[in-house]
């Protein structure tokens, strides 16, 4: 069964089915459908959460035999499975539709669907699991419609904003749906309990930090090396952490990659011409290896690997902008982090 988006969390309230299977890009509204269910869930005594990961058909049966079973500690539970790619072969769906049966409302399983694409709603295995799921696919927000998405958001949250301060949020974020909610969120704590709309003149006076996250992204992307040599200066200094900076440049080289593949992606005209710039300078195998730069520089950042997180954002920065600089790829083995040493 499908339900959209709109609809899902109705459906939740009035039934809880026993396999959930949730498709789609945008991990903010991906992440709130499974809190959703577990908050439904836990209201009707499913006490215990479990995340598991299937990489292969394999990894399956054990996760079938755990979750045909009870547990120690609680009789109803709930499965958070990430699908890293397509397992939901027919062995698999004959499996699930097997296990089903036999499940008597003791146990939930959510499957997270990898990379979506339009193209797989006319896929034999598609059509087979949502007849066996409820599914729901999870489409991006159009730039058309982020301004209200940003509105009801606010709204939810006792905020006021004026339409320019809303337009000036769906510039900044561009697209960016964790990074709206976070800005929201920080609304909401400023102007907590003032019943005032928040207009441009009261964003103006905030910090924006996502505003410098973008721009310095954006300076690196145009390759315009002298102004991302001065932005990321004035970023540093302003106090900005660089996991958040690597938050907004992963989120654009994403988007730049599945342009560079030929997939749809919501992009505004400017972004979309920056975009086909960084793919002519780079090429996708370019942006691959600086997709694959920010998970190492994650690792940096969180103390796996050795080394200053600035000094290593700004030579991946200088790699964007078209300028070859040492990876932290290539040092990863030697910066790694011997914590039995």
């Amino acid at each position: 069964m499908i339900v959209t988006f709109d609809k899902f969390k109705q459906s939740v309230e009035e039934q809880l089915n026993p396999l959930y299977f949730l498709a789609g890009n945008e991990l903010l509204l991906v992440e709130e459908s499974v809190a959703l269910i577990a908050s439904e869930a836990e209201g009707r005594g499913f006490a215990e959460i479990e995340r598991v990961e299937i990489a292969q058909p394999d990894d399956w049966y054990s996760l079938l035999a755990d979750a045909s079973g009870r547990s120690l500690f609680a009789e109803k539970r709930l499965f958070d499975v990430r699908l890293t790619k397509n397992v939901l072969t027919s062995t698999v769906q004959t499996a699930l539709a097997e296990w089903i049966q036999i499940v008597k409302g003791e146990t939930i399983l959510i499957l997270r669907g990898w990379s979506w694409d339009y193209r797989f709603r006319n896929a034999a295995w598609f059509k087979s699991i949502s007849a066996l799921a409820t599914t729901v696919i999870i489409d991006a927000v159009p730039a058309a419609k982020l301004s209200s998405w940003i509105r009801d958001r606010a709204q939810a949250l006792g905020l006021k904003l004026s339409n320019e301060a809303i337009a000036e949020l769906s510039d900044l974020t561009d697209g960016n749906l964790f990074a709206a909610q976070q800005e929201l969120e920080k609304l909401r704590l400023i102007f907590l309990n003032e019943d005032t709309v928040v207009g441009i003149e009261e964003l103006t006076r905030i910090n924006w930090s996502i505003s410098g996250a973008f721009d310095l992204v954006d300076a690196a992307c145009n390759g315009n090396v002298n102004k991302l040599s001065t932005m990321l200066a004035a970023v540093r200094r302003e106090g900005a952490q660089p996991l958040f900076l690597v938050g907004a440049l992963g989120s654009q080289l994403r988007k730049y990659h599945d342009l560079a593949c030929g997939r749809r992606v919501h992009l505004t005209t400017n972004r979309r011409r920056v975009g086909e710039r960084v793919i002519k300078r780079l090429g996708r195998v370019g942006l691959e290896r600086l997709i694959s730069e920010c998970a190492h520089l994650d690792c940096q950042q969180k103390g796996i690997l050795h080394g200053d997180s600035w000094l290593a954002l700004e030579s991946m920065l200088l790699n964007l902008a078209g300028y070859q600089n040492r990876t932290l790829a290539t040092d990863a083995t030697r910066l790694r982090v011997d914590y039995e040493a």
